[in-house]
Protein backbone atom coordinates (compact mmCIF):
# COMPACT_ATOMS: atom_id res chain seq x y z
CA UNK A 1 0.00 0.00 0.00
CA UNK A 2 0.94 3.29 -1.25
CA UNK A 3 1.66 5.72 2.18
CA UNK A 4 -0.46 8.68 2.16
CA UNK A 5 0.95 12.31 1.57
CA UNK A 6 1.54 14.30 4.83
CA UNK A 7 1.41 18.03 5.16
CA UNK A 8 2.93 18.39 8.71
CA UNK A 9 2.25 22.69 9.66
CA UNK A 10 3.26 21.72 13.10
CA UNK A 11 7.34 21.11 14.70
CA UNK A 12 5.88 17.96 15.88
CA UNK A 13 6.08 14.40 14.38
CA UNK A 14 3.41 12.78 13.10
CA UNK A 15 2.42 9.45 11.97
CA UNK A 16 -0.36 7.59 10.09
CA UNK A 17 -0.97 3.67 11.50
CA UNK A 18 -3.06 1.71 10.34
CA UNK A 19 -5.05 -1.19 12.22
CA UNK A 20 -9.04 -2.77 11.86
CA UNK A 21 -11.27 -2.53 14.98
CA UNK A 22 -13.23 -4.98 16.89
CA UNK A 23 -15.31 -5.63 13.76
CA UNK A 24 -12.58 -5.89 11.52
CA UNK A 25 -13.31 -2.44 9.98
CA UNK A 26 -10.31 -0.53 8.87
CA UNK A 27 -9.38 2.54 10.89
CA UNK A 28 -6.57 5.29 10.12
CA UNK A 29 -5.30 6.61 13.51
CA UNK A 30 -3.09 9.90 13.65
CA UNK A 31 -0.51 10.00 15.79
CA UNK A 32 1.33 12.85 16.59
CA UNK A 33 3.92 13.36 19.07
CA UNK A 34 6.04 16.67 21.07
CA UNK A 35 9.02 16.31 22.78
CA UNK A 36 10.08 19.23 25.15
CA UNK A 37 13.34 19.99 27.41
CA UNK A 38 12.45 20.90 31.33
CA UNK A 39 15.01 23.79 31.81
CA UNK A 40 16.06 24.19 34.59
CA UNK A 41 13.33 23.18 37.14
CA UNK A 42 10.69 25.42 36.28
CA UNK A 43 10.48 25.61 32.44
CA UNK A 44 10.01 23.36 29.50
CA UNK A 45 11.21 24.84 25.69
CA UNK A 46 10.74 22.40 23.08
CA UNK A 47 13.45 20.18 21.82
CA UNK A 48 15.39 21.04 18.72
CA UNK A 49 15.53 17.21 17.90
CA UNK A 50 11.79 15.99 17.73
CA UNK A 51 11.59 12.57 18.71
CA UNK A 52 10.09 9.91 16.96
CA UNK A 53 7.40 7.60 17.56
CA UNK A 54 8.41 4.77 19.49
CA UNK A 55 6.86 2.08 18.03
CA UNK A 56 8.40 -0.90 19.12
CA UNK A 57 8.82 0.15 22.51
CA UNK A 58 11.56 -0.25 24.60
CA UNK A 59 12.66 -2.02 28.18
CA UNK A 60 14.67 -1.39 31.16
CA UNK A 61 16.55 -4.80 30.17
CA UNK A 62 16.24 -8.23 28.43
CA UNK A 63 12.24 -7.97 27.07
CA UNK A 64 11.93 -11.33 28.46
CA UNK A 65 13.03 -10.43 31.98
CA UNK A 66 12.05 -6.47 32.18
CA UNK A 67 9.22 -3.83 32.45
CA UNK A 68 8.88 -1.57 30.01
CA UNK A 69 10.49 1.91 30.10
CA UNK A 70 8.65 3.14 26.95
CA UNK A 71 5.39 1.20 25.95
CA UNK A 72 5.12 0.75 21.88
CA UNK A 73 3.33 3.89 20.88
CA UNK A 74 1.33 1.80 17.94
CA UNK A 75 -1.77 2.23 19.79
CA UNK A 76 -4.79 2.60 17.84
CA UNK A 77 -6.50 4.79 20.77
CA UNK A 78 -6.65 5.63 24.51
CA UNK A 79 -9.96 6.28 26.14
CA UNK A 80 -8.15 8.81 28.29
CA UNK A 81 -4.84 9.68 29.39
CA UNK A 82 -2.04 8.00 30.69
CA UNK A 83 0.16 9.85 32.89
CA UNK A 84 4.11 8.04 33.45
CA UNK A 85 7.31 9.20 34.96
CA UNK A 86 10.35 7.49 33.95
CA UNK A 87 13.49 7.82 36.15
CA UNK A 88 15.49 7.50 39.74
CA UNK A 89 14.22 8.31 43.36
CA UNK A 90 17.15 10.31 44.70
CA UNK A 91 17.18 11.05 47.98
CA UNK A 92 16.73 14.10 49.97
CA UNK A 93 20.36 14.33 51.31
CA UNK A 94 23.44 11.63 51.47
CA UNK A 95 22.06 9.11 53.91
CA UNK A 96 18.73 8.81 53.70
CA UNK A 97 17.29 5.25 53.54
CA UNK A 98 13.78 5.82 52.58
CA UNK A 99 11.89 8.78 50.65
CA UNK A 100 8.73 9.42 48.89
CA UNK A 101 8.33 9.99 45.50
CA UNK A 102 5.70 11.82 43.72
CA UNK A 103 4.17 13.16 40.73
CA UNK A 104 1.35 15.42 40.31
CA UNK A 105 -0.04 16.47 37.08
CA UNK A 106 -3.50 18.66 37.25
CA UNK A 107 -5.73 16.32 38.94
CA UNK A 108 -3.93 12.96 38.57
CA UNK A 109 -1.25 11.96 41.33
CA UNK A 110 0.62 9.35 43.04
CA UNK A 111 3.04 8.93 45.88
CA UNK A 112 5.13 5.76 45.89
CA UNK A 113 6.93 5.23 49.43
CA UNK A 114 11.20 3.96 48.13
CA UNK A 115 13.12 2.37 50.35
CA UNK A 116 16.88 1.22 50.64
CA UNK A 117 17.91 -2.54 49.83
CA UNK A 118 16.57 -5.01 52.15
CA UNK A 119 16.24 -8.80 53.06
CA UNK A 120 13.82 -10.33 55.10
CA UNK A 121 15.80 -11.93 58.45
CA UNK A 122 15.14 -13.92 61.47
CA UNK A 123 15.33 -12.34 64.70
CA UNK A 124 14.24 -14.92 67.02
CA UNK A 125 10.85 -16.45 66.06
CA UNK A 126 10.11 -13.50 63.69
CA UNK A 127 10.63 -12.23 60.22
CA UNK A 128 11.99 -9.03 60.16
CA UNK A 129 12.82 -6.93 56.99
CA UNK A 130 16.80 -5.62 57.58
CA UNK A 131 17.31 -1.86 58.01
CA UNK A 132 16.94 -0.36 54.86
CA UNK A 133 20.38 0.89 53.42
CA UNK A 134 21.04 4.12 52.35
CA UNK A 135 19.68 5.25 48.70
CA UNK A 136 22.10 6.47 45.80
CA UNK A 137 19.44 6.21 43.00
CA UNK A 138 16.72 3.54 42.45
CA UNK A 139 15.25 3.04 38.74
CA UNK A 140 11.53 3.77 39.40
CA UNK A 141 10.38 0.87 37.50
CA UNK A 142 8.63 -2.92 38.23
CA UNK A 143 11.63 -4.50 38.63
CA UNK A 144 12.01 -2.64 42.07
CA UNK A 145 8.46 -3.18 43.13
CA UNK A 146 6.58 -6.16 44.62
CA UNK A 147 6.31 -9.33 42.22
CA UNK A 148 8.61 -11.66 40.43
CA UNK A 149 8.74 -15.29 41.15
CA UNK A 150 9.91 -17.61 43.96
CA UNK A 151 13.69 -19.26 43.71
CA UNK A 152 12.80 -21.95 45.50
CA UNK A 153 10.55 -23.51 42.75
CA UNK A 154 10.69 -24.68 39.52
CA UNK A 155 10.49 -22.21 36.82
CA UNK A 156 7.26 -22.42 34.35
CA UNK A 157 5.46 -22.87 37.65
CA UNK A 158 2.86 -20.34 36.92
CA UNK A 159 1.53 -20.64 40.53
CA UNK A 160 4.34 -19.48 41.95
CA UNK A 161 4.81 -16.00 40.36
CA UNK A 162 3.51 -13.14 40.63
CA UNK A 163 0.29 -12.40 38.00
CA UNK A 164 0.41 -8.49 38.38
CA UNK A 165 4.69 -7.92 38.42
CA UNK A 166 6.42 -11.19 37.09
CA UNK A 167 9.26 -9.17 36.97
CA UNK A 168 9.29 -7.69 40.55
CA UNK A 169 10.88 -8.83 43.37
CA UNK A 170 9.67 -9.82 47.41
CA UNK A 171 7.18 -12.48 45.89
CA UNK A 172 7.30 -15.80 47.84
CA UNK A 173 3.93 -18.24 46.59
CA UNK A 174 1.29 -19.34 49.45
CA UNK A 175 2.44 -22.34 51.81
CA UNK A 176 6.13 -21.58 51.57
CA UNK A 177 7.83 -20.65 54.71
CA UNK A 178 9.67 -17.54 54.67
CA UNK A 179 12.75 -17.37 52.66
CA UNK A 180 15.48 -15.64 54.80
CA UNK A 181 17.84 -13.52 52.48
CA UNK A 182 15.02 -12.43 50.19
CA UNK A 183 14.79 -9.30 48.83
CA UNK A 184 11.77 -6.68 50.08
CA UNK A 185 10.88 -4.77 46.71
CA UNK A 186 11.92 -1.08 46.87
CA UNK A 187 8.98 0.50 46.15
CA UNK A 188 5.67 0.69 47.94
CA UNK A 189 2.11 2.08 48.06
CA UNK A 190 2.33 4.30 51.48
CA UNK A 191 -1.19 3.31 51.75
CA UNK A 192 -0.26 -0.46 51.62
CA UNK A 193 3.54 -1.09 53.06
CA UNK A 194 4.51 -4.68 54.13
CA UNK A 195 4.30 -5.48 57.42
CA UNK A 196 4.73 -9.58 57.16
CA UNK A 197 6.65 -11.49 55.16
CA UNK A 198 3.08 -13.32 53.85
CA UNK A 199 1.93 -9.62 52.16
CA UNK A 200 1.25 -9.54 48.84
CA UNK A 201 0.37 -5.52 47.94
CA UNK A 202 -0.30 -4.41 44.72
CA UNK A 203 3.00 -3.86 43.07
CA UNK A 204 4.07 0.19 43.21
CA UNK A 205 4.87 2.28 40.53
CA UNK A 206 4.97 5.07 37.95
CA UNK A 207 5.37 3.33 34.95
CA UNK A 208 3.79 1.23 31.41
CA UNK A 209 1.75 -1.87 32.90
CA UNK A 210 2.54 -4.72 30.10
CA UNK A 211 -0.59 -6.32 28.52
CA UNK A 212 -0.22 -9.71 29.82
CA UNK A 213 0.09 -8.24 33.39
CA UNK A 214 -2.88 -7.35 35.96
CA UNK A 215 -5.22 -5.42 35.83
CA UNK A 216 -4.58 -5.23 31.52
CA UNK A 217 -5.01 -8.91 30.74
CA UNK A 218 -8.65 -9.83 31.83
CA UNK A 219 -9.18 -6.26 29.75
CA UNK A 220 -7.75 -8.10 26.51
CA UNK A 221 -10.96 -10.61 26.80
CA UNK A 222 -10.91 -14.10 26.18
CA UNK A 223 -8.90 -15.98 23.51
CA UNK A 224 -10.46 -19.63 24.18
CA UNK A 225 -11.38 -22.38 21.61
CA UNK A 226 -14.83 -20.23 20.63
CA UNK A 227 -12.38 -17.62 19.70
CA UNK A 228 -10.75 -19.70 17.69
CA UNK A 229 -13.90 -21.09 15.54
CA UNK A 230 -15.94 -17.77 15.53
CA UNK A 231 -13.62 -14.26 15.43
CA UNK A 232 -10.05 -15.23 15.41
CA UNK A 233 -8.04 -13.20 14.27
CA UNK A 234 -10.47 -10.51 15.31
CA UNK A 235 -10.40 -9.07 18.68
CA UNK A 236 -12.69 -11.27 21.05
CA UNK A 237 -16.05 -10.36 21.56
CA UNK A 238 -15.64 -9.47 25.18
CA UNK A 239 -12.43 -6.96 24.70
CA UNK A 240 -12.81 -3.84 26.32
CA UNK A 241 -10.73 -0.86 24.58
CA UNK A 242 -9.78 0.78 28.08
CA UNK A 243 -6.90 -2.13 27.31
CA UNK A 244 -5.17 0.55 25.39
CA UNK A 245 -4.25 2.16 28.15
CA UNK A 246 -1.17 1.08 30.09
CA UNK A 247 -0.52 3.72 32.73
CA UNK A 248 -0.36 2.52 36.10
CA UNK A 249 -3.17 2.34 38.76
CA UNK A 250 -3.66 6.16 40.29
CA UNK A 251 -2.18 7.69 36.67
CA UNK A 252 -5.09 6.40 34.61
CA UNK A 253 -6.92 10.28 34.47
CA UNK A 254 -10.33 10.30 34.57
CA UNK A 255 -10.78 11.90 31.61
CA UNK A 256 -7.89 13.47 28.86
CA UNK A 257 -5.66 16.40 29.88
CA UNK A 258 -5.97 19.29 27.73
CA UNK A 259 -2.95 21.00 28.59
CA UNK A 260 -1.62 23.63 30.78
CA UNK A 261 -1.97 21.66 33.45
CA UNK A 262 0.70 22.29 36.26
CA UNK A 263 3.05 19.62 37.18
CA UNK A 264 4.95 19.13 40.63
CA UNK A 265 7.32 15.98 40.96
CA UNK A 266 9.37 15.54 43.81
CA UNK A 267 12.43 13.29 45.07
CA UNK A 268 13.06 12.03 41.38
CA UNK A 269 15.51 14.38 39.86
CA UNK A 270 19.24 15.25 41.10
CA UNK A 271 17.84 19.11 40.11
CA UNK A 272 15.58 18.91 43.49
CA UNK A 273 11.88 19.31 42.84
CA UNK A 274 10.28 20.15 39.86
CA UNK A 275 7.44 22.77 39.07
CA UNK A 276 6.35 23.92 35.42
CA UNK A 277 3.23 23.69 33.53
CA UNK A 278 2.68 21.64 30.44
CA UNK A 279 2.11 23.52 27.03
CA UNK A 280 -0.90 25.29 26.74
CA UNK A 281 -1.48 24.24 22.79
CA UNK A 282 -4.97 23.99 21.24
CA UNK A 283 -5.10 20.79 20.55
CA UNK A 284 -3.59 19.10 17.26
CA UNK A 285 -6.11 19.02 14.12
CA UNK A 286 -5.53 16.92 11.50
CA UNK A 287 -7.45 16.01 8.21
CA UNK A 288 -7.56 12.46 6.15
CA UNK A 289 -8.08 13.39 2.94
CA UNK A 290 -9.16 10.24 0.29
CA UNK A 291 -8.60 9.52 -3.05
CA UNK A 292 -12.23 10.47 -3.77
CA UNK A 293 -11.53 13.75 -3.34
CA UNK A 294 -13.57 13.42 0.15
CA UNK A 295 -12.06 14.19 3.63
CA UNK A 296 -12.40 14.10 7.35
CA UNK A 297 -11.27 16.70 10.13
CA UNK A 298 -10.65 15.28 13.57
CA UNK A 299 -9.08 16.83 16.76
CA UNK A 300 -6.07 15.03 18.54
CA UNK A 301 -6.40 14.03 22.04
CA UNK A 302 -3.99 14.11 24.45
CA UNK A 303 -3.47 10.34 25.80
CA UNK A 304 -0.23 9.93 27.08
CA UNK A 305 2.27 12.29 28.84
CA UNK A 306 5.68 10.63 29.22
CA UNK A 307 7.94 12.55 32.02
CA UNK A 308 11.58 11.12 31.67
CA UNK A 309 13.58 12.84 35.23
CA UNK A 310 16.81 11.42 34.00
CA UNK A 311 17.02 13.05 30.65
CA UNK A 312 14.82 15.87 31.75
CA UNK A 313 12.66 15.75 28.99
CA UNK A 314 8.62 15.50 28.53
CA UNK A 315 6.83 13.63 25.46
CA UNK A 316 3.02 14.53 25.14
CA UNK A 317 1.36 12.20 22.42
CA UNK A 318 -1.76 12.94 20.52
CA UNK A 319 -3.92 10.85 18.61
CA UNK A 320 -6.99 10.90 16.66
CA UNK A 321 -8.26 8.30 14.13
CA UNK A 322 -11.43 7.69 12.02
CA UNK A 323 -13.23 3.92 10.79
CA UNK A 324 -12.29 3.84 6.74
CA UNK A 325 -14.61 1.34 5.42
CA UNK A 326 -12.90 1.84 1.95
CA UNK A 327 -9.63 0.54 3.18
CA UNK A 328 -6.70 1.51 4.05
CA UNK A 329 -5.55 2.40 0.61
CA UNK A 330 -8.72 4.96 0.59
CA UNK A 331 -6.45 7.61 2.44
CA UNK A 332 -4.58 9.74 0.08
CA UNK A 333 -3.32 12.37 2.62
CA UNK A 334 -3.19 13.58 5.93
CA UNK A 335 -2.54 17.24 6.92
CA UNK A 336 -1.67 18.45 10.40
CA UNK A 337 -1.91 22.06 11.97
CA UNK A 338 -2.49 23.85 15.42
CA UNK A 339 -5.44 25.69 15.25
CA UNK A 340 -3.88 28.95 16.60
CA UNK A 341 -0.18 29.90 17.27
CA UNK A 342 0.71 29.79 20.93
CA UNK A 343 3.86 30.50 22.29
CA UNK A 344 6.26 28.61 24.81
CA UNK A 345 9.76 29.71 26.32
CA UNK A 346 10.02 32.13 23.30
CA UNK A 347 9.31 29.13 20.73
CA UNK A 348 6.34 29.53 18.48
CA UNK A 349 4.71 26.60 17.99
CA UNK A 350 3.54 26.80 14.54
CA UNK A 351 5.96 26.49 10.94
CA UNK A 352 4.23 27.70 8.03
CA UNK A 353 0.57 28.94 7.71
CA UNK A 354 -1.98 27.12 9.79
Amino acid sequence: MAQPNIVNHTPFVVEPLFFYDERNVPIVTVAVKASCDIVGTHHLRFSEQQAPLCLAGEYWGAPETASYKYEPEAVPLKLTTDVVLVGHAVPEKEGDSAVKVGVKVGPVSKIVQVYGNRLWDKVGDTFQPTPPQPIERIPLNYEHAFGGRDPRVPEGEPQYMSTSNPVGKGYMAPGQDCLVGMPLPNLEDPRQLIQSWRDQPSPAGFGFISPHWLPRTPLAGTYDEEWQRTRAPLYPSDFDRRFFNAGSPGLVAAEYLSGGEDVVVINASERGALRFALPGLAAPRCKLSFHDANHVEMECRLDTLIINTDEHQVFLIWRAYAVVPEGHQHVAGVSLWLPRVDVLAGQRLSKGEV
